[in-house]
């Protein structure tokens, strides 16, 4: 499937984040998470086609992924066109019906134990097939508010306060983790305390987040450049006093991080678009995914056929009627994973992994370190990082 083509016009080598110049007019953004199709790191000049985009930082355009511009040889021939035959329109109710389940949002997430209220979705004539499932599988999460660099909540950690950034964690055992691919310290991203894990995680253990920017802008996956575990907090640890950064945002003073009450979450429908390609039987992944949808009438009663259109906007306009619900504070935990470029879901010896954890505290740009957990509490959690 071809692309927008462009030229990489700027380009950080330190995050690989960087700007494309399209052929056609305009510029769109995009992070290292995108050139997963580049042996090495491209640089400025490079030609490219950018397959997709979403709604990154402020609204700006954010490439999902980009490839090499492949050149093929001059044509010796025109190519004969084909006939063109007209698509036929699936109707609305024939799509209804072959599409009864919405999505598997609920289950892709490590569950609650304490419930929040249901969301209050008012009546929307095109989702209307739907909206019970919507409201009943809504998953619950906790959002964990990180403190905005402008408003600082610097303080001592102790063994049973939820903190990020600075240069202390509470560990299993007394000593700093290091990176396994170029041993510099890991940088503190986020720790929990068994308390606010247990509604997610029970077991008496809580969570310690460190990362490698040096290293995990490449390898977004590797356990060698992340410490992500569930630890007793029986050591205090602290970093070396003089090392250099390499995140976004890091600051050296450990900041609060306050846990907020349960609440449901309903995914945008970006996040569908994404999922489209693992579960393509779900009615949202047939509206929003990346596949052209012809629906033909008739069509319920209130509704506008031009918004087919833009049926993802008109989607997330709906959403943003509710009251109450989650309120993203930076990181959170349960939910759906926040997805910038591309739906990541690792597995383990026990299918696909359950999302626990969303974590951004100014440190991974527009993405987030995604932490995942084995439905059977056996394996080690996993992650994906985006940037």
């Amino acid at each position: 499937m071809s692309g927008q083509k462009g030229t990489i016009v700027e380009l950080n080598p330190i995050d690989a984040l960087g700007w494309i110049e399209l052929d056609e007019g305009g510029r769109v953004r995009f992070g290292g998470t995108a050139l997963k199709s580049f042996a090495v790191t491209p640089s400025v000049g490079t030609r490219v086609e950018v397959h997709g985009t979403a709604p990154g930082y402020k609204g700006v355009p954010k490439a999902v992924m980009v490839t090499p511009l492949v050149v093929a040889p001059a044509a010796t021939e025109e190519p004969k066109a084909e006939p063109s035959r007209a698509q036929k329109k699936t109707p609305w109710p024939t799509f209804v019906r072959e599409h009864p389940r919405w999505s598997d949002a609920a289950e892709t997430c490590v569950p609650c134990a304490r419930k929040a209220p249901r969301p209050e979705l008012p009546e929307h004539p095109l989702f209307a097939p739907w909206r019970r499932e919507l409201r009943e599988t809504a998953p619950t999460c906790v959002d964990l508010k990180v403190p905005h660099f402008l408003k600082p909540e610097s303080f001592e950690p102790g063994p049973g306060d939820c903190f990020a950034h600075g240069p202390v964690a509470w560990l299993d055992e007394p000593r700093w983790p290091s990176c396994g691919v170029c041993a510099r310290p890991l940088e503190m991203c986020v720790q929990l305390t068994p308390a606010v894990l247990a509604d997610f995680l029970p077991g008496g253990r809580g969570l310690a987040a460190l990362f490698c920017f040096h290293c995990g802008i490449e390898k977004t996956s590797d356990p060698r450049v992340a410490y992500v575990r569930l630890v007793e907090p029986r050591h205090r640890v602290t970093g070396p006093k003089e090392w250099q950064s390499a995140s976004s945002g890091w600051r050296r003073e450990s900041q609060r991080v306050t846990p907020a009450s349960p609440a449901t979450e309903l995914p945008p429908a970006m996040w569908y678009r994404y999922r489209s390609g693992i579960t393509p039987e779900t009615a949202s992944s047939a509206l929003f995914g990346f596949d052209a949808l012809d629906l033909g009438g008739p069509f319920p009663k209130g509704f506008d056929p031009d918004q087919l259109e833009e049926v993802g906007e008109e989607y997330d306009d709906w959403l943003a009627q509710q009251r109450g619900g989650a309120c993203w504070g930076g990181a959170r935990l349960g939910g759906v994973a926040r997805w910038d470029q591309a739906d990541a879901t690792p597995s383990c010896a026990h299918g696909e992994m359950p999302h626990l954890l969303d974590y951004e505290g100014g440190q991974f740009l527009d993405g987030a370190l995604h932490v995942f957990s084995c439905r059977e509490r056996v394996c080690e959690l996993a992650f994906v990082a985006e940037f």
